[in-house]
């Protein structure tokens, strides 16, 4: 399930200099959407740093780029990142944030 949640993510291609840090757009168990302000294209491999929590370790990861859009009247993209490389404990730690984020919508919309 696709959760809405503006998150802090840095996202390091491996083969660029460049670390992008963003917030993400949305997230599930499998990966997220997030703005950037340079094109990463379909099939970059990508390191994630993703903040669930302020305080907390963040998550990390691999993963890859699966789709890009250019945001209109924008110098911004939109990227769609696939998660290849996950724990079994960062599986349980995103899927326990989805579950909370999701619960709490359901208490806001009653």
């Amino acid at each position: 399930m696709r959760v809405r949640a503006y998150r802090p993510v840095r996202l390091h291609q491996s083969n660029a200099p460049q670390i992008v840090e963003t917030l993400t757009k949305d997230l599930t168990a499998d990966g997220l959407r997030c703005l950037s302000p340079i094109l990463i294209p379909v099939g970059s491999e990508i390191s994630i740093e993703l903040v669930l929590s302020t305080g907390h370790e963040p998550v990390t990861c691999r993963g890859h780029a699966v789709w890009f859009r250019t945001i209109p009247a924008s110098e911004q993209f939109e990227i769609g990142v696939e998660f290849s490389e996950e724990s079994e404990a960062i599986k349980r730690r995103l899927s326990g944030y989805l579950d909370r984020l999701i619960s709490q919508s359901a208490l806001v919309s009653i």
